[in-house]
């Protein structure tokens, strides 16, 4: 398995390398630590929240999603203790060295969260128009040489469990909770 990993890595990592591609990679690999991405999240965040209704919810429901997959993350990377590739390979990362575990990525997973908190929210819808995101920012990690694609791959799997089944379990526990008032009332 780790030998298909390196092989698709290095697929990546090597073989879709462009001077147009790199700028883009970056961008999305690393927009939310940068100041203007941390600010734009934050507008995004607030304009859900004033609008209401379901976008309010996912505002909401949107934040202990993604605290709980980076807290499984961080838990699991120590635990797997899995190298990043630019600590493994003879490559260097397009965005420097980073020494912390590799698997999963909690990139990935944000945004697996993410587009699996607004299909549970809004539906298939969602996944349509947002199934871009988490792709585009899981390969770029691939491509700025900081995570496998396995890493990527169970960075979404995670991600989207907890963000679509954790607001299913929450609405799930709402009707049981107002089904059973209902009958008490009765």
């Amino acid at each position: 398995m780790q030998e298909l990993d390196t092989r698709l890595f290095y697929w990546i990592f090597e073989g879709w390398r462009a001077d147009w591609l790199t700028p883009v990679m970056v961008f999305f690999s690393d927009a939310l630590k940068t100041l203007p991405g941390r600010i734009g999240a934050v507008l995004l965040w607030g304009y859900l929240l004033w609008r209401g209704g379901k976008s309010r919810a996912f505002a909401l429901w949107l934040i202990p999603v993604l605290i709980l997959t980076n807290e499984t993350c961080d838990f699991l990377k120590a635990w797997v203790g899995r190298e990043r590739p630019c600590v493994a390979l003879p490559i260097e990362a397009i965005t420097g060295k980073l020494t912390s575990g590799s698997f999963p990525s909690a990139h990935a997973a944000n945004m697996g969260a993410l587009v699996g908190t607004a299909t549970a929210v809004w539906g298939r819808r969602a996944l349509l128009y947002l199934f871009w995101l988490p792709l585009v920012v899981g390969l770029s990690r691939i491509y700025v040489g900081v995570h496998y694609p396995s890493d990527v791959l169970a960075g979404w799997t995670l991600g989207g469990l907890y963000g679509w089944g954790g607001v299913r379990l929450v609405l799930w526990a709402w009707r049981a909770r107002r089904a059973r008032r209902a009958e008490e009332e009765v």
